[in-house]
């Protein structure tokens, strides 16, 4: 069991989830079932159960079937869970009332960490990034699934994890029937010798 680093801030915690309740309301119509099923968001959980192992972090699985299998887990932590019950869960499986950009989790807690629709929803998107750059192990992966801008393709999220200070890999774009468009993609945190490197493109000092 990871223990909390501290309590969230309620009022941040209901607005998340009631924000991503009805951004969860308006990708999900009807049309979207069958994209679950083999579209992007089975992509998507294909990708997280291959990936995921070890202590991991799941941020706003709002069904069952969002969750992949997961069979290589010593620890599983839920924020945004969304209507999913205890019984729901695997045995080693937690629901933490929380949101993306105060993750009650000490520094470095996961190795894994999957994040559905938590950057471009959460009130502080910013913030977000920097909550789970800080809680992911420095050899961690972040998998992430997001709504893409129809103008700037996934500039938004990609544009939030890169100053939280991690890199992306991997990325995708799909254009499923529903909209918006969906990004999807690995981030993980630079390799030490590039540390410095980026500082400097950033202006840092």
């Amino acid at each position: 069991m990871i223990p909390a680093r501290r309590a969230g801030p309620k009022p941040l915690v209901a607005r998340w989830r009631r924000t991503h309740a009805s951004s969860m309301t308006e990708l999900l119509p009807s049309a979207v079932s069958s994209e679950r099923v083999s579209g992007p968001w089975e992509r998507f959980r294909m990708s997280a159960g291959r990936r995921a192992s070890g202590r991991v972090l799941d941020i706003g699985a709002s069904r069952t079937d969002d969750l992949p299998s997961y069979a290589h887990l010593c620890h599983l932590a839920l924020v945004g869970a969304g209507e999913l019950s205890e019984a729901d869960l695997p045995l080693q499986a937690e629901k933490v009332d929380a949101a993306p950009e105060d993750l009650p989790f000490p520094d470095r807690a996961f190795d894994v960490v999957v994040c559905r629709f938590a950057l471009t929803r959460a009130e502080h998107p910013a913030l977000a990034a920097q909550e789970i750059a800080r809680v992911l192990r420095r050899t961690g992966q972040l998998l992430f699934l997001d709504t893409a801008p129809t103008t700037r393709l996934g500039v938004d999220a990609l544009m939030h994890l890169r100053h939280g200070g991690l890199i992306t890999h991997d990325v995708d774009w799909s254009w499923p029937r529903s909209t918006p468009p969906l990004v999807q993609g690995v981030a993980t945190h630079p390799a030490p010798q590039y540390v410095r490197e980026i500082a400097w493109l950033r202006g840092a000092t």
